[in-house]
């Protein structure tokens, strides 16, 4: 599997220019006579022509929701539809932008909002093979889907992803950065992730792996975090009402049985009954739930950096069939209205929240 500092054909191609370039200019001082000065015009034209058709690549923007830019060198400008685009572009999104990119042949990819893609080349199909496209993810989320009608060759994508390198070949896949690690979920096909342990292959539909931030592997399952139609969204256009409804009618996990983190004290004894009668509970509460760790140490560790923030968070134990799970959780709400809200005012004061999710508490 390729790495995105391997050198492209354009590289190549741009190398072989200036070679040419110095040669006719040798010549032209060598022997400064009309028909040299003729054949070193000629040159530089040539030169001139393959350099500017070497740098542009076959990928355009075809669609796009402002706030997008493209930056390219020193200069920023807004991305339009039918931008050409060059080796080393960077193309930004802000928290509502998005970007949609097509590679010549087929092929398309999605960059979703507050995400920053570097284009670091890209290759037209061939005879015998289809494109290339190579890719460094900074931030952000990215849906790349490298199918194509048939009998068309399929795309090849090749995306560097924080400390991963994907591989996308004729299939589709979502993938993101967060607080939380680098996430990457198969949609079609297959995926191959290489790190520096290995390599990992996704080819089961609705898989997700998560590259936690201690460079462990954490499999995502589908009765708990986010389901893979929430993620979806980050990098849907706003008028996709497909992928809203897939979101909306996702049904919430089911509710994991908590076993609270330090145990409660221990209540009165019964011939002193409490002063005031305890609240009745009425309807399902709700918590955030800010991370979920395989082990009791690493969540209680993540939830001393949340206090020393100031945050009130609490761990607690949830059961799954595929074992117990430490949740860091903040806040108990009595409404889902306001455990919303609650969510959405966390992940404006804390961009590490930004992966954070709703849970009902047993009542």
């Amino acid at each position: 599997m390729c790495k995105c500092a391997e050198k492209s054909p354009y590289t190549e191609r741009r190398h072989l220019c200036v070679v040419i370039f110095y040669l006719i200019m040798i010549f032209y001082f060598h022997f400064k006579s009309p028909p040299s000065k003729t054949l070193a015009a000629l040159g530089l034209l040539m030169v001139s022509m393959l350099a500017a058709a070497g740098d542009r690549l076959p990928l355009d923007a075809v669609r796009v929701a402002s706030p997008a830019e493209l930056r390219r060198g020193e200069q920023i400008s807004a991305l339009r539809p039918g931008n050409a685009l060059f080796a080393d572009d960077s193309i930004v999104t802000g928290p509502q932008g998005r970007a949609a990119l097509r590679l010549s042949g087929g092929g398309q990819l999605r960059l979703g909002g507050d995400s920053a893609l570097l284009i670091h080349d890209a290759t037209p199909p061939e005879p015998g093979s289809g494109g290339i496209a190579r890719l460094v993810l900074e931030r952000g989320a990215l849906r790349l889907d490298a199918r194509v009608p048939s009998p068309q060759l399929p795309q090849d994508y090749r995306l560097n992803v924080g400390r991963l390198r994907l591989r996308v070949f004729g299939g589709e896949a979502w993938t993101e950065i967060s607080a939380r690690g680098e996430n990457v979920c198969l949609l079609s096909g297959a995926v191959e992730i290489v790190t520096d342990a290995g390599m990992e292959r996704l080819d089961v539909p609705g898989e997700c792996v998560l590259f936690g931030s201690g460079g462990n592997r954490l499999q995502v399952q589908a009765d708990t975090g986010e389901a893979l139609a929430r993620k979806l969204l980050r990098t849907a256009f706003a008028g996709d009402m497909n992928a809203r409804m897939a979101a909306d009618q996702t049904p919430p996990a089911p509710a994991p049985v908590y076993e609270f983190l330090p145990p409660a004290v221990a209540a009165p004894a019964a011939e002193a009954p409490p002063a005031t009668p305890p609240a009745i509970r009425t309807g399902p509460h709700w918590t955030l739930v800010l991370a979920s760790f395989p082990d009791v140490a690493a969540a209680e560790a993540a939830a001393r950096r949340w206090q020393q923030r100031g945050e009130e968070v609490e761990v607690r134990r949830f059961d799954t069939p595929s074992g117990a799970r430490f949740r860091l959780t903040h806040g108990d709400y009595a409404e889902q209205a306001a455990a919303r809200a609650g969510l959405a005012g966390l992940r404006g004061r804390i961009p590490e929240a930004a992966e954070a999710w709703l849970s009902p508490l047993p009542e």
